[in-house]
Parts: C-alpha cells; structure tokens; sequence
C-alpha cells in the first residue's frame, strides 16, 4: 500500500514539474540564429520608418550628420538584446523630434540644446580629423625615404635599387620574405631529391629481388618497379616548379640597370653634393647647423683625451669650428692644420695698398674716442 502511494505521489510530482516546465519554457525568451541585421522584418521598418522618420524631423543639417554616422556604426550590430536598445534610444530620440516639431515648448528646447551639442561635437570631430591628418602628413614627410645617390647591387631577393634613407619598411619586408622563401625551396628540393632517389632505390631493390626469386619460380609483384614512371611523375613537376623558381632568383640578381633609373640615382647625387654645398655656405655665414652642433659635440679619442692638457683640449675645442680667419686660423696654424685658404686670416689686417688709409682712419677713431673721454670726465667733475 506504501510503496502503491509513494508512486502516485511521484508520478504526480512529475506531471506537476513537467507543467511548471511547460510554463516557464514559453515565457523564456526565443534566441534568434539569424544576426538582426539580416532579417528583413527588422530591416525594413528601421530603415523606412524610423531612420527615415529621424531625418524628415531632424532640427538641423549637423543632426542628420550624427544619425547617418550612428547608423552607420551600428549597421553591422548582430546581438538582438544590443539591437533592442539601440532602437529604443532611436524611438525615443523620434518622439523627441516629432514632439518639437508639433511644437512642445520644453522638447524643443531639449532639441535646439541637443542640436548644438551636435554642431559642437561635429567642429571638434572635424578638428580632431585635420590635426590627426596633420600629424600623419608630418609623420610621412619626416619619414619619408630619400636618395642617397649610390647604387644597391642586384642580389637573388631584388633587382637594381637606389640606396634610401631611411630604407622602405615594404621593400625591407619584401626581401625578407624572398629570403625566407628561398630557403624553404631549397629545403623542399633537397626534399624532393631525397624521395625520388629512395624511389629509385626501392626500384632498384624490387627488381634485384624479382630476378633473384624468378629463378626459384616464385610469383613476385613489384609496386615500385612497376610503376615506376607514375611514382616520379608529381615529384619530377614539384622539382621544375621549384628549379625554375630558383632560377627566377638569378635572373633578379643578373637584371641589367635600367637608364632612367641610372640617370635618377646621378641627379640624386648631384642634388646631394648641391645641398651639402649649400648648407656648408650657410654655416659659414655663421648659421648654427645639425652638422654644427655634431662638429662641437665631438673630440679625440678617449685614450688621446686622457694624455692632453686644457690648453691643447681649448685649442682642439676651437680647431673644431669651420672658421678659418682669426683666433681660429692661428689656432688652426699652430696645430698644423691645412687651410683652404692660406692667406684668408690676413683679410683683418687688410691689404697692403690700404693700409695707408686704414692708419688715418684708426688715427680719427683713436682722436675722437679721446675726446668724448675727456668730455665725459668734464661732466663728472660737474
């Protein structure tokens, strides 16, 4: 009797259960497998009716830009509880639009303030935009490779090429994989080698071993030896794929200069010797230059600097300047250095056929210098 209860009760506690399964399975939310953006039962009322709806009430030009950006953004969104207050906020933002527009004070004065945030954000976007445009264009002018007017000899990896400073990332990426694949061709050749001449051995061995046996009148297959050419086929096509990729290698590193590219590795030099030029004509107008500032910060080695003195450190300081006229020639003299000018440092003296006329000028300076002297003591004596 016992046991005839205790099975009704647990069949009714399973009936009671299941029912509490059933009702709770259908409040459960149902989980698309399809991603939002792709059901037309979504597509076509966001973007007929509330897309559209927040551009036809939009209060500005700045406003529609924001929403067409947003939409945008958020085109590609495929989690439907994402999707689901993504919406809300747009329905909402709609309501806010129609309500200004039917004319409810307070809504709109909520959306002029929000149009001018809007406007507000567009100008720092744009800002941001041209400042960060900026920067790259900077960036790239300053990184930008230059000619340095000597050639790079083809190689296996490249062709003819300008030497570049700072050298293309690109082209330095591009030579790096040649390498690496290079070697794994050759890796693979050697491969392939090696497999075809454990064929031809297994070959060899089979009808070594068949003419050994057919003496003895046993029945003997060959795998290898029969098929010998189907065995080597796909391994022969692997070996000239791989041959003729390697001699492409040797065709790059034997590739004739081109005359044009020739012709703008010169005039990268010429241009190179024409600025130096320049920039030397420039510092010694007295410009302080990048190659300036490197010739001061420099000096003898360190076991030569040990053993000098202050003066012959002060004089290898001075020889240093590009000068070659003053305290710097003598300097230059003394430490027996070469001028290009030798006779440059006698400028200051002036030439001998003015010396006459530089006398009775330094005489005049000399009188007038004396008599503002004594013009000046005569006031402090006042």
């Amino acid at each position: 009797m016992a046991t005839t209860i205790h099975a009704l009760s647990s069949a009714q506690s399973l009936a009671h259960r299941a029912r509490i399964a059933s009702i709770i399975s259908s409040l459960r939310p149902s989980r698309f497998r399809t991603p939002m953006c792709n059901l037309q039962a979504h597509r076509i009322p966001t973007l007929w009716s509330l897309y559209r709806g927040l551009l036809r009430d939009a209060p500005s030009d700045d406003v529609r830009w924001r929403i067409r950006r947003q939409f945008r953004r958020q085109m590609q969104v495929r989690k439907a509880s994402t999707v689901k207050v993504l919406l809300q906020r747009h329905h909402k933002l709609r309501e806010a639009f129609a309500a200004a527009k039917a004319g409810d004070a307070h809504m709109q004065a909520v959306v002029q303030r929000y149009a001018r945030m809007v406007t507000f954000r567009r100008k720092k976007a744009r800002n941001m935009r041209m400042f960060n445009e900026m920067l790259a264009w900077r960036h790239r002018l300053a990184n930008r490779s230059i000619l340095t007017g000597a050639f790079r000899r083809p190689t296996l990896y490249h062709g003819p090429l300008p030497e570049m400073k700072p050298w293309p990332m690109h082209i330095a990426r591009l030579i790096a994989k040649r390498r690496k694949l290079r070697v794994i061709r050759i890796e693979r050749a050697l491969a392939n080698r090696a497999l075809q001449d454990d064929i031809a051995r297994e070959c060899d061995f089979e009808r070594t071993l068949g003419d050994a046996v057919a003496r003895d009148g046993v029945a003997f297959h060959a795998d290898f030896a029969e098929n010998e050419g189907q065995w080597l086929e796909h391994l022969v096509k692997h070996e000239r794929d791989l041959q003729a990729a390697l001699r492409l290698d040797e065709q790059r590193a034997r590739r004739p200069w081109p005359a044009a590219l020739i012709e703008q590795i010169l005039k990268a030099r010429r241009d190179k010797i024409a600025n130096k030029t320049r920039e030397l004509q420039r510092e010694r107008a007295g410009l302080v230059l990048r190659r300036t500032i490197r010739r001061r910060a420099q000096g003898p080695p360190a076991h030569i600097l040990a053993r000098m003195t202050e003066e012959e450190r002060h004089m290898d300081k001075a020889a240093r300047s590009i000068s070659e006229v003053g305290y710097v020639a003598m300097v230059k003299r003394r430490m027996g250095r070469k001028l290009k000018d030798p006779e440059g440092w006698k400028v200051e003296f002036g030439r001998p056929e003015e010396q006459a006329r530089l006398d009775r000028e330094a005489s005049l300076i000399a009188a007038e210098n004396e008599r503002r002297r004594m013009v000046a003591d005569e006031l402090l004596r006042l």
